[in-house]
């Protein structure tokens, strides 16, 4: 037989919890890594969407300036050589380089490029250097400062085209 106190505390117990029963507490369900990982790559993906526009115009824009500065650099560089050609065949002739060595090159400049003759790709002017060793052309570069780190030089040392001229 059922005890009536017995059955009154059940009761009691059951009023207690509510409608759902006992309270029992279940630990939180924890997300698994690979729906962490899920949504780091739609949230990347979201944002590539949204602002990955902005993002790849400016990546071609700054491959296209680098593009750009190497390809100044080559032509540059090809232009110096040429120039030192004609300045060491001028000193192998002369024993001397010309009085104005930029007045002299100045003709030979070619006008394949926006700038006046006798500056380099980037519109910097170049500057003939010569001291009792050697002497060579140098363009500023993409700085437009003379005598800083992207310089750029071609230059002959005396001693060897010294070498040339006596058998």
């Amino acid at each position: 037989m059922v005890n009536v106190n017995d059955r009154i505390e059940e009761y009691r117990r059951d009023w207690q919890a509510g409608p759902g029963g006992p309270a029992v507490k279940k630990p939180a369900p924890r997300a698994a890594r690979p729906v962490h990982l899920a949504t780091f790559l739609m949230l990347a993906a979201c944002s590539l969407l949204v602002g990955g526009d902005k993002l790849l115009d400016l990546w071609r824009r700054r491959l296209i300036h680098q593009t750009q500065n190497q390809a100044n650099r080559i032509k540059t560089e090809l232009e110096m050589s040429t120039h030192l050609r004609l300045l060491r065949q001028y000193y192998l002739s002369n024993a001397a380089l010309p009085p104005d060595p930029m007045g002299y090159l100045i003709p030979f400049f070619k006008d394949n490029k926006p700038y006046p003759k006798g500056c380099d790709f980037w519109g910097h002017y170049y500057r003939v250097d010569s001291d009792p060793d050697q002497f060579g052309i140098r363009s500023a570069g993409v700085d437009g400062k003379m005598d800083t780190a992207d310089d750029l030089y071609a230059g002959v040392k005396l001693k060897e085209l010294n070498s040339v001229v006596k058998p």
